[in-house]
Formats: structure tokens, sequence, C-alpha cells
């Protein structure tokens, strides 16, 4: 008799693979000892497909918004919701400047946004290496000193000899005056990448409709674009 080999899909084992009855309505699931997950080779409902909640992310870094997502993939907003909330974004570089002592100079800049209304303004701050084009780290809140402190313990593992701003006070007031360039034709390569931001995701246009119900979903999806862009 003929035998077919059932791959899980999680760990693409096929040994430990063996029946495990069936669900509720009457389709074969399957269990893979080796990882201890459970699954289905066909499924009814287009979410729990292998590649569907990637593709949901997929979507949102290139700027559709939860209902088109879902219309597009089939899949429920409460789905597209929940699959945003597992997004654990990092917020400093993976690359190892710090650890191969390499001085950088940074660039840094605030960018503006908002939550459900413009009165909500949720700032994006973050450091920009202009010789390597990547971000060094990245925080989100309010446009003070208390968000500025965020972004600077973030960079203290780096060396940073050169801090490049524009004239906010903030910067001169906490920046040391021998480390820092103040000017905007020292920002303009930041202030290029605030425009390429702002072209790949709606959340940051000033003037949308595709604007963050939520802190959490902002960030979360803000700071995963930059993991993914930036951070490698």
């Amino acid at each position: 008799m003929a035998t077919i080999d059932v791959k899980c899909r999680f760990c693409n084992q096929t040994e430990q693979v063996r029946k495990y009855g069936t669900n509720p309505r009457g389709a074969q699931r399957y269990r893979c000892f080796d990882c201890n997950r459970t699954f289905l080779l066909d499924y009814a409902y287009e979410a729990c497909k292998p590649g569907v909640k990637e593709k949901i992310v997929d979507m949102a870094m290139n700027s559709s918004g939860v209902r088109e997502t879902g219309r597009v993939l089939k899949v429920g907003y409460n789905t597209v919701l929940r699959t945003f909330k597992k997004l654990t974004p990092k917020q400093v570089t993976t690359i190892p400047f710090d650890i191969a002592h390499i001085e950088l100079i940074c660039e840094v800049d605030e960018q503006w946004s908002f939550v459900g209304k413009k009165k909500n303004q949720r700032w994006l701050w973050y450091a920009w290496e202009p010789r390597y084009k990547r971000v060094i780290a990245h925080v989100f809140g309010k446009r003070d000193s208390e968000t500025f402190h965020k972004l600077q313990r973030l960079l203290l593992p780096f060396t940073i000899p050169i801090y490049c701003t524009d004239d906010f006070k903030v910067y001169s007031s906490y920046l040391p005056r021998e480390n820092h360039i103040i000017g905007k034709r020292y920002t303009q390569r930041i202030e290029r990448t605030n425009l390429t931001l702002r072209s790949r995701l709606k959340r940051l246009v000033r003037k949308t409709i595709g604007f963050s119900k939520s802190e959490e979903m902002h960030d979360k999806v803000i700071g995963t674009f930059i993991e993914r862009e930036f951070y490698h």
C-alpha cells in the first residue's frame, strides 16, 4: 500500500507526524511530536492557511489599512488586529556597531504623526547614520525632553562623536556642545528619510484618513517597518 508522508507546517519534519483525530467539521488533524504542534492539511478559514499572517504584515508594510487587508486576504478585521498585536519590533539596530567600536555620525530628528485625532500627537524620534544609511534607534512619544532622553538611553552603547540636529531647543539643552552640530544643512539626509517613511506608510502622512486608532498599533506597525528596512 502506498504511503504519503505528511510534512509538519511548522518545523517541516515528516518522521514524527501522526494522525491526531478530527476537528468538529470532521477534517483529519495531525500532530507533530517533534515540535508538539497540531495542524490540518487544508483549512476552511483563510487566516489559518500557511503564509497568510506573513501577508498581513507585508501589506501593512506597504501602507495597506486594516480593513483593506481584510478584504484582499479574505480574513476578519479582528484577525488583522491580532496579528499586529503580536508584533514585537526592536527599537535598536541589530548591526553590531557597538561591538566593532565603530564611530558613528548621527543625525537626529523628530517626525510628527497622530493617533485617533490630530490633537493627539505621536512623535517618532530616531537617529540616522548617513554613511551606512541605517537607523540606529527609535522611540515614540511626545515632542519633549523626556522622549529624547529615552532615545539617548538607547544610543548609550554606541560611540557617537558627532550629533547633527536642527535648532530645536531640546537638542542644544542635552547634547554636549563639543559633539553637537546645528543646522538644516546637516540634517538633509534624515529629512529625506522622513519623506521615504511618509511615502511608504500612510500612518505618517500629514493629511490622511489612514491614521492609527491606537498607540499600540501605531508603534508596532511603524516600528516593524523600521526594523525590516533599516535595522539589518
